[in-house]
């Protein structure tokens, strides 16, 4: 899948977003926030703002959050906000217009951001980068991601490059039937049929399935980096997606557990989402989750299976003896200044100093009205968040109206996988703080894993990357299923290749040899 697909997916907390998640540091002049940082005695500035949100109801232009910005930070706040599902489609009207809003969002680095970047209509942000404390933790590879000809245009948000979905699985099951966790792929076949036709869940019905699939081989059991895509090289040591023997041992191991009857057999035209309510009617033993999600439901699933126990299912160890995980690109979501601001800078300055403002991180324990900026933030306790049990919920159809981080993202740079305890702290129910502390002390320790194409911004990747990966999704699922031969691996690579594909593997690695970009493990 691409990267914006696979993060979109990852954050379905969406609504919730700027309680759950993090915010790193803030500028010096920021600091003061009573008194709206350090323009505060200057003229009022109208700023305009366009972007995608996730929340619900939309943020409206006229709202008491709006009012709130205006007066802490001495500006004529005009936002105008579209669901990211349908945002970029908006964004594109309003690019092709010319009339480009001061602040513009994104999702991800793609080949719009590329393409409009190159056209110069976004304001260069390389001599402003050590002028705002929020700015320093963002790690080199962060920067050098969003960077298009050596110029940074992008203020990025903070999402955890060890978060994202996650092997998720049924231990209890493991443990009725004396199963060991499994270590590699020989050891997970055994315990994905022994889960399908061993009644895990003791009611005597065949009505279990080992291992949950979805349609585009989603997601994809690559339990280590090796047996995914880019980690790989080939003959000339360049780097490969998933096409090297990594991923050819995945298909193999999908295509035996399809024979078994461990995988649905209408796996490859069923919605991941129904997986997730098959997991949640206690009837998949190894699906995916990540810390603080909520598609897995603890509470119908506790309620099916009042014995469950989730735990993470760790990395299997490569054959070069590398064990870890993949790396997230380590941002989601970033902010870009029109270029038309180059000869305002008073503008970009409070600009800058705003985003800044809203970027300190928030330890789990300070996440309540006794600390103001937070309360500020989030719309007030009793209005735009309530407390129970210590864990501040948000009130969704106030909070839009409300909460000025509804509006401004307050995920920053959280230091030492700080933000990872919030996802602990907010758990709602004894079986989902026992999977989240089962999974955070895991990503605690694990290695990570950056890929070129996380380390690189390469036009054709951006570009082809959609169609190549479908084709090998479509030709992989019919060696799955039994329709094409897995004797054609070769042969569905030299197709791959011509499709395109030998061109980006060969502009991907150039851009990593010419970058001198640190991939590999962190």
């Amino acid at each position: 899948m691409t990267m914006k697909r696979s993060v979109s997916v990852l954050l379905s907390l969406a609504v919730a977003g700027s309680m759950t998640a993090c915010s790193g540091g803030a500028n010096p002049g920021a600091a003061d926030a009573g008194k709206g940082g350090a323009d505060a005695k200057n003229k009022k500035i109208t700023i305009t703002w366009f972007s995608g949100t996730w929340e619900n109801p939309v943020p409206g232009p006229d709202s008491e959050a709006v009012k709130a910005i205006n007066e802490k930070f001495n500006v004529d706040f005009k936002p105008q906000y579209v669901p990211w599902d349908t945002y970029d489609e908006k964004l594109s009207v309003t690019m092709a217009s010319g009339d480009i809003p001061d602040v513009i969002g994104m999702e991800l680095v793609d080949a719009n951001y590329m393409k409009w970047a190159k056209q110069g209509a976004f304001l260069p942000l390389n001599d402003y980068l050590d002028k705002y404390n929020s700015f320093k933790p963002v790690p080199s590879n962060v920067w050098d991601m969003l960077k298009v000809n050596g110029k940074v245009y992008a203020v990025p948000y903070f999402f955890n490059a060890k978060g994202g979905k996650k092997p998720v699985i049924r231990k209890d099951w493991l443990d009725k039937l004396g199963l060991p966790m499994p270590t590699n792929y020989e050891e997970l076949k055994k315990v994905a049929i022994a889960f399908t036709k061993q009644d895990p869940d003791g009611n005597g019905k065949d009505d279990t399935i080992g291992l949950g699939l979805a349609k585009n081989i989603y997601y994809s059991p690559t339990f280590s980096p090796y047996y995914g895509a880019w980690y790989e090289k080939d003959k000339n040591g360049q780097y490969i997606p998933d096409i090297g023997e990594g991923s050819k041992e995945v298909v193999r191991f999908l295509s035996d557990l399809y024979k078994e009857g461990a995988i649905k057999k209408d796996w490859a035209v069923t919605n991941y989402n129904d997986v997730f309510k098959a997991f949640n009617a206690g009837k998949v033993g190894i699906w995916y989750e990540e810390p603080g999600g909520n598609l897995i439901n603890y509470k119908t699933l506790a309620e099916n299976a009042p014995n469950a126990v989730l735990a993470p299912l760790p990395a299997f160890k490569a054959p070069d003896g590398t064990q870890g995980i993949r790396s997230l690109a380590g941002y989601y979501k970033m902010y870009l200044l029109s270029a038309k601001l180059k000869n305002d800078p008073e503008k970009v300055q409070r600009i800058l100093e705003i985003m800044d403002y809203f970027r300190e991180f928030t330890p789990a324990d300070q996440r309540n009205a006794k600390n103001e900026k937070y309360d500020w933030l989030n719309g007030k306790e009793g209005k735009g968040y309530k407390m129970e049990d210590g864990v501040p919920i948000p009130i969704k159809e106030n909070r839009s109206n409300v909460a000025p981080g509804a509006y401004i993202n307050t995920e920053g740079w959280a230091p030492n996988d700080q933000d990872l305890e919030v996802f602990i702290k907010g758990s709602k129910s004894p079986l989902e703080r026992q999977f989240n502390e089962s999974v955070v002390a895991y990503l605690k320790t694990s290695k990570i894993y950056l890929s070129p194409v996380m380390a690189v911004q390469s036009p054709l990747y951006n570009t082809k990357w959609t169609e190549l990966s479908q084709f090998l999704n479509d030709e992989k699922t019919k060696m799955i299923v039994g329709q094409r031969p897995f004797a054609d691996w070769d042969k569905m690579v030299d197709e791959f290749m011509a499709k395109g594909g030998k061109e980006v593997i060969d502009e991907v690695n150039k851009l990593v040899k010419d970058n001198n970009a640190k991939v590999g493990w962190q």
